[in-house]
């Protein structure tokens, strides 16, 4: 047990450590397995959002991008009403037309974009950052991502937007998108996502991050660690081609424009295959205004775990695979189940990977311990019992091996005791080879019926031997088996004194009594001996005893007389006898045949 406790300890801190802190490969693997929510997820987007693409039909109208910003602008100018227009593209490079575009912004609530990068051959410059700062908010001590460079638009398309926002995106480890960020550090100032400034313009409020949550709208939204929230993805967008917008009505819609088009370098991949970036965007501000964003709360995978701790524990003190089994199997379905509809009807995303794959550890732990457990225990068993017992008696116990743990119970037995008359005188003239090799070839015999017959060798006492009848193992008719043995072991001492012509016959005598006694291992958890003690047993002995006085080979107490078949057995009554350690005496007989033996 202290074994198993210890690796027990190392699995669940090592477990804790891996879900806390998200290492990788683990946190791949995780990502990827919770990846399945997003096939149960029926809610729709808001509808009240709009992203127009720059795709394969607009491609094919006006060629290759990027296009003359006359031609974009045009099409910008045909999306009439619209709440607020959000561009997810960055004009760097100045042309000739940039002032027809800038015009059109200027005329619209339009918010640009912008965005972050580690590496960059030019430096923004004074002014334009002066004119992106007015974009920035302030907020204290909230750990974001830095960004060291920025690429923006050019003058005057960047004054005359109304706000700017990062189009930047973050990857989990395995390459696939699933988090949005809420803002970035850029020059020590604080710039929203193009999705938070689409927010703010939408309700006219600002936003705030206290404690990893997002404030907006007088809603509590809860980020992660790093101050993003992990998207909820849906399974179809509202969508029109650039080219067609003159045939959309646009208001109080959230429009987004961006590219779609393959081979531009917008396509993102994401749990859900492959889409355009801008629908990042989309999903983000769909999520908040729906309020169907994904929920995560770590202490619901810590409670998790802790059920599989227990659900394992538990198992431990069912005696069958199958019964455990039972339990290992419910606990998976009741904790996917559960999970699903935690997301499906409140959009909870409980981490179905690190509950599982502690569980499964754990649950081959156990098995593991439990079989190392098993094969000792059949180990010791066939090593302590396969002498005494019959292999059909043996093969019962191994099914049910806890019988066999220190202590035991009471139960009715039958106890049969022999011992050899005048061995002592037979022995003076043997050696001790001799005498052993006599004692080996009887018992040998002996035992050897008493096993047939279903009994269990308890001991070997110098020339005597204690057998038990029911038990370890429960027989029917333990009374008549151990009879049964009696008049067998007779006879075959008969034969065996026939092979001895002319040396002195072996006599011996045999008393069994049927009581409830105390049956168990005994002795201390170092060494024990299965056996069993009682009145009862002591009458058995006594009554092998008293059949020196009686000058019979077999006495039975009246309770084995009681519990065997008259027709098959002939007894003889023999009255009341006071046995040792009686103060009233016990009605006794001679057991003298079985069917058409006599002895």
């Amino acid at each position: 047990m202290k074994k198993y406790s210890y690796i027990l300890t190392f699995v669940i801190i090592n477990i804790l450590l891996l879900w806390v802190y998200f290492l990788y490969p683990t946190t791949k693997i995780s990502l990827q397995l919770n990846d399945i929510y997003y096939k149960f997820n029926h809610n729709t987007p808001n509808k009240n959002i709009v992203f127009v693409q720059i795709g394969e039909k607009s491609i094919n109208k006006f060629g290759r991008w990027p296009w003359d910003r006359e031609i974009l602008a045009k099409q910008i100018d045909k999306i009439k009403n619209a709440k607020v227009i959000l561009l997810d593209m960055v004009f760097s490079e100045p042309t000739k037309k940039d002032g027809y575009l800038a015009d059109v912004i200027g005329n619209k609530d339009i918010i640009c974009g912008f965005f972050l990068r580690n590496k960059a051959t030019q430096i923004l410059d004074q002014d334009r950052f002066d004119v992106l700062s007015d974009s920035s908010i302030e907020l204290n001590n909230v750990k974001l991502i830095y960004g060291k460079y920025a690429e923006v638009n050019v003058e005057p398309i960047l004054s005359n937007c109304s706000l700017n926002g990062v189009f930047s995106t973050v990857s989990d480890t395995d390459n696939l998108y699933r988090r949005y960020i809420v803002a970035y550090i850029y020059r020590d100032l604080i710039f929203p996502t193009l999705g938070i400034q689409a927010l703010r313009y939408y309700y006219n409020k600002d936003i705030n991050i206290q404690n990893h949550n997002l404030i907006i709208n007088n809603s509590k939204i809860p980020l992660d660690k790093e101050n993003s929230l992990k998207l909820n993805f849906y399974k179809k967008y509202n969508i029109v081609s650039i080219t067609d917008v003159d045939k959309y009505n646009f208001k109080n819609k959230i429009v987004i424009i961006g590219i779609s088009e393959v081979g531009i370098s917008d396509i993102r991949s994401t749990p859900i295959g492959q889409i355009p970036g801008p629908l990042l965007h989309y999903t983000f501000i769909s999520n908040i205004l729906n309020k169907d964003y994904i929920k995560q709360y770590p202490l619901l995978n810590l409670i998790f775990i802790l059920l599989a701790i227990i659900a394992t524990v538990f198992s431990r003190k069912l005696q069958t695979i199958a019964k455990r089994g039972i339990i290992y199997i419910s606990f998976i379905i009741i904790f996917i189940v559960t999970a699903l509809e935690l997301y499906i009807f409140y959009n909870i995303e409980i981490d179905i990977f690190y509950p599982l794959i502690f569980f499964i550890i754990n649950l081959f732990l156990t098995e593991y311990q439990l079989f190392k457990i098993q094969e000792q225990k059949e180990k010791f068993i066939k090593e302590a019992f396969q002498s005494y017992l019959s292999p059909t008696l043996l093969h019962e116990l191994l099914k049910n091996p806890d019988k066999l743990k220190l202590g035991g119970e009471e139960k009715e037995l039958t106890i049969l005791f022999t011992d050899i008359r005048g061995f002592t005188t037979i022995s003076e003239n043997l050696s001790p080879e001799e005498i052993i090799a006599l004692i080996n070839k009887l018992f040998s015999s002996l035992s050897h019926i008493i096993i047939d017959n279903k009994g269990m060798i308890d001991k070997y006492i110098g020339d005597a031997i204690m057998a038990l009848f029911n038990a370890p193992v429960d027989i029917q008719n333990h009374a008549t088996l151990a009879c049964k043995s009696a008049i067998e072991m007779q006879l075959a001492i008969n034969e065996f004194n026939e092979k001895r012509k002319n040396l002195p016959p072996i006599r011996m005598g045999i008393g069994i009594n049927t009581d409830r006694v105390y049956v168990g291992n005994m002795g201390s958890d170092i060494k024990f001996n299965y056996s069993a003690l009682g009145d009862g047993v002591n009458i058995a002995s006594r009554l092998e005893s008293e059949t020196k006085l009686l000058k019979v080979k077999i006495l039975i107490s009246k309770n084995t007389y009681e519990q065997i078949d008259k027709k098959l057995f002939k007894c003889v009554h023999k009255g009341e006898v006071y046995v040792k350690g009686k103060s009233k005496p016990i009605e006794i007989y001679s057991l003298e045949g079985y069917k058409n033996y006599m002895i």
